[in-house]
């Protein structure tokens, strides 16, 4: 849990999705017609979850030929952990774990509270050398812009199959730091880069809102197996005063119910053209391209909103 979520909803109702809850959300025969599964949480990292290789295995055995993503922080687990998932994506080599460091020894840790440098490499040298693909991500920041050329040399001394920037659009004027408060209650900041190759805000141009949900037919299910539209939906369910649907909580739990019975429920296809219709809706931030995160990646600069462009084109390389 990043120490920067500081939000009460969050803290007090930490859970995870059990082998068990998995097996009675996605029978074998949902899994069977997947295309793909993406492990990352909004607000912790898939690889704390107690059964995740165990639902790994059921995946693959039931659709050994799935893409699997899992996005972490690296910062968990053990070297032991670490091999036995790898060799897992080893067999599996259209599937591929994201590694999130955002600098180095000296500058991870600033954004990635708590992560301790050395186990996080230990434990990428050991799922890197089951042959499984890895991909560094790196998030530029003020403290660590001028590490990125090392960050990327190093990625590949080490083995990664891809060194990919992610250029925030948190920063919602560029020269603006982010401010929060640590568990705390101590007020930090981190500060925009400042090299013109990571201002974005030439990118971020309102345009026609498409949906991830509707385009990919896409849903995203958080920790505590409710079902949104996609993640970025889920993330700002917590918030105070949000969305009539929190009224209504039950109806997108897979506790009580099924996917598909979710998803025709007029509950939840009003929700959504709510959110279509209001321009300040997450929806119109994140899929109109007014406010996105970018991609770099071989000195492409890809807009979020056309994120799986990029996605679905290193995937299949």
């Amino acid at each position: 849990m990043c120490s920067r979520t500081n939000n009460p909803i969050i803290l007090n109702n930490q859970s995870e999705i059990s082998y068990i809850d998995f097996v009675k959300f996605f029978p074998e025969t949902f899994i069977k017609q997947l295309k793909k599964i993406k492990f990352c949480g909004n607000y912790g990292d898939p690889a704390i979850a107690h059964d995740l290789i165990q639902i790994h295995e059921y995946v693959l055995e039931h659709n050994p030929n799935i893409m699997i993503t899992l996005s972490t922080n690296g910062g968990v687990r053990n070297t032991d952990f670490w091999e036995k998932l790898g060799n897992i994506y080893a067999r599996t080599p259209h599937s591929f774990v994201e590694w999130h460091i955002d600098g180095l020894e000296d500058t991870n840790h600033i954004y990635r509270v708590g992560v301790q440098w050395k186990k996080l490499i230990d434990n990428a040298r050991a799922f890197i050398k089951t042959g499984a693909n890895a991909k560094w991500f790196f998030i530029p920041f003020f403290h660590n812009e001028h590490q990125v050329e090392t960050a990327e040399t190093m990625a590949k001394e080490m083995g990664f199959k891809d060194f990919v920037l992610k250029i925030s659009a948190r920063f919602k004027d560029f020269n603006k730091p982010f401010i929060y408060r640590d568990e705390n209650n101590t007020t930090k900041k981190i500060y925009p880069p400042t090299a013109d190759r990571f201002d974005i805000d030439f990118m971020q141009h309102k345009g026609s809102l498409i949906c991830l949900h509707k385009q990919r037919k896409e849903i995203y299910v958080d920790s505590w197996g409710r079902l949104f539209p996609c993640c970025w939906t889920a993330s700002t369910f917590n918030k105070v005063n949000n969305w009539a649907i929190s009224e209504n909580k039950y109806s997108i739990s897979l506790h009580q119910r099924g996917v598909f019975e979710i998803l025709n429920d007029p509950i939840f296809q009003n929700w959504l053209e709510t959110m279509y219709k209001n321009d300040k809706s997450i929806c119109h931030q994140r899929c109109t391209g007014s406010q996105v995160h970018v991609i770099e990646a071989d000195g492409i600069k890809i807009p979020q909103k056309t994120l799986w462009h990029y996605t679905e084109k290193v995937d299949h390389e």
